[in-house]
């Protein structure tokens, strides 16, 4: 069960658009009431609606008769929004002006079904998140398939749209700074591989469409608008200069809500005023203080006016006490306080006060959520949808791992075998905005992990390192472990995940149970000050097997050579069946 959805907006009285050719042939349309377009045609195109259909009004961005190949028409339902014809207008004309109703012809079918086939298994392979409830192989391959068949049956590149990189997080437990880091870097990276692998698949290629959402939630979250914007010019410079390395610097765009609603081109807030009044537009509740800018305020507003759901029928949703929908809003409500934690609107309110303030936020942004996915839907109805939130991959969105599983971890703790992060933990899958990027001396792996871990480790002097910035700026931990002490507590089992990775955890009666051995973890350099703590947490299977490891050695004088042990027995499995031979061998 979802949110409700329901509503007098643009969206939801939205029916659809279409696009005939220069013989008045219907070409392509969208919509919720594709098929009513499609039994009415005729009728449309004589610019005579069905008399059952009288509460239907048409938008036209030409004249039928004078430009017939250029012609996309919104069908909108009365009675219009209270607003007005202004907004109404102003909010068709974006539709018609963005929205892709492809006015190539498809070829025969079987010419790229090859191809197709190639690129939907490229992204289940590669980039797809596979999370609870799948549903990919029942439903969502085929819905994939046919998204994007749309475009290789035209011979033309496909289109991917990704609602991500809004801004860092102003939690600074969390991230490095305000800037993209090697996080966003590692991110970037992964879905210019993904185009390019595209590229050697299918001739015309891919565009991967970034729909920053930073201005949709920089005034819940408290993140001035100044700082969103300034993020996102940081950003497109980065993909820029990975692009390029990587021989195609266009690969992945970028678009925000001022795209969107095509207010660059208005150059002043005095212009912005003036739309603004002209629209007669209601404003937004804004419960966080942020510095908001003249342009993202206009966007918001026009955004919850468009495409907005009704708050009185959401609310009603989440009294309603469904499970699903109270644990939802409830991980909305934590979420938020965890954000909003060190925000110095925040630094004065008991703690009592703050979760009123987080559940006030969690409403808000699940209304924002909401719009935003819908403006989506209504400027991009032919893209690939692609999600960083875990979806059960039915369609129209597929979640996406923003992350190399081969070459990072997303994890709770500073360490390569820890616990692995799900999209429960954040309500979406990791990303690069809500975490930093942590490299352990001797690996090749890096940890995407939280920031207070790594300044915790260096405080502690569990590990030395510092918070290096690369010669473009792009920050991450560079981190050594030193000599220390771990209480490890032994446990016996590690149970599966959500998705395709295992993790550890225990369950109450392993805690009951657990055994306690205490092993110290040499230096690499001698040192003579005293070992410190590390930081508190649970340790890894990998480390209590090397504990157990260790112990027994001692214990039982065995020599074993360190080498041929860690190749032999390179997982936590493998070294304790060594412990367990030790004490009964095979063959007794």
């Amino acid at each position: 069960m979802e949110f409700s959805n329901e509503g007098q907006s643009f969206y939801h009285r939205f029916h659809g658009s279409f696009l005939p050719d220069e013989n008045g042939k219907l070409m392509h349309c969208t919509g919720t009431r594709q098929q009513w377009l499609q039994d009415n045609w005729n009728s449309i195109l004589s610019n005579a609606v069905a008399q059952d259909q009288s509460n239907v009004t048409m938008d036209q961005k030409y004249p039928l008769e004078t430009q017939p190949s250029n012609t996309a028409v919104v069908i909108n339902e009365n009675p219009r929004h209270p607003t007005g014809m202004a907004f109404e207008d102003f909010f068709a004309q974006l539709i018609l002006n963005q929205a892709d109703l492809c006015a190539s012809q498809s070829l025969p079918r079987v010419e790229n079904d090859s191809s197709t086939q190639q690129i939907v298994g490229l992204f289940d392979s590669f980039l797809r998140y596979q999370g609870k409830g799948d549903r990919w192989a029942q439903e969502g391959r085929a819905y994939f398939t046919e998204r994007v068949r749309h475009f290789t049956s035209r011979n033309a590149p496909i289109e991917f749209c990704l609602p991500a990189f809004p801004c860092k997080s102003s939690n600074k437990d969390k991230v490095t700074g305000p800037d993209p880091d090697r996080g966003e870097e590692l991110a970037l990276e992964r879905l210019h591989s993904f185009v390019e692998a595209v590229e050697h698949i299918y001739q015309p290629g891919a565009k991967m469409w970034i729909i920053s959402d930073g201005h949709v939630f920089s005034d819940c979250i408290g993140v001035d608008d100044a700082t969103v914007d300034a993020y996102g010019e940081k950003l497109k410079a980065m993909s820029h200069a990975i692009g390029s390395r990587r021989g195609g610097a266009n690969r992945v765009g970028f678009k925000s809500l001022v795209d969107l609603f095509q207010l660059a081109a208005i150059g002043s807030d005095a212009g912005l005023s003036t739309l603004a009044q002209r629209l007669n537009i209601p404003t937004i509740d804004h419960h966080v203080k942020t510095e908001v800018t003249e342009e993202a305020e206009l966007c918001r507003r026009i955004l919850m006016t468009g495409c907005g759901p009704q708050k009185s029928a959401v609310r009603a949703t989440i009294d309603s006490k469904d499970p699903a929908i109270t644990a939802l809003y409830r991980g909305f409500s934590r979420f938020m306080l965890e954000d909003l934690e060190h925000h110095p609107h925040t630094q004065g309110m008991t703690k009592s006060q703050q979760k009123k303030l987080s559940a006030k936020v969690a409403f808000e942004m699940i209304l924002r959520n909401q719009a935003y996915s819908n403006l989506v839907e209504l400027l991009f109805p032919n893209h690939v949808r692609l999600s960083i939130h875990a979806h059960n991959n039915a369609g129209p969105k597929f979640g996406i791992q923003l992350f190399d599983p081969t070459r990072v971890r997303a994890v709770n703790a500073l360490s390569l075998d820890g616990e692995l992060m799900t999209s429960l933990d954040l309500l979406h899958i990791p990303t690069p905005w809500h975490n930093s990027v942590v490299q352990l001396d001797g690996s090749d792996v890096v940890l995407v992990t939280k920031a207070k871990l790594a300044r915790a480790a260096l405080d502690a002097g569990s590990m030395t390192g510092d918070l290096v910035n690369s010669e473009e700026g792009r920050a991450y931990f560079s981190l050594q472990r030193t000599g220390a002490t771990h209480s490890i507590p032994v446990v016996s089992s590690v149970p599966d995940a959500p998705g395709k990775h295992k993790v550890a955890a225990d369950t109450q009666t392993e805690k009951d149970s657990a055994v306690t051995v205490t092993v110290t973890v040499a230096a690499e350099e001698k040192d003579t000050t005293p070992a410190q703590p590390t930081l508190a947490r649970r340790p890894t299977f990998s480390e209590k097997a090397d504990a157990m490891v260790t112990v027994v050695r001692r214990n039982t004088g065995s020599s074993s050579a360190a080498e041929p042990y860690i190749a032999k027995h390179g997982s936590w499995l493998g070294r304790l069946r060594w412990i367990l031979s030790l004490f009964w061998p095979r063959g007794m």
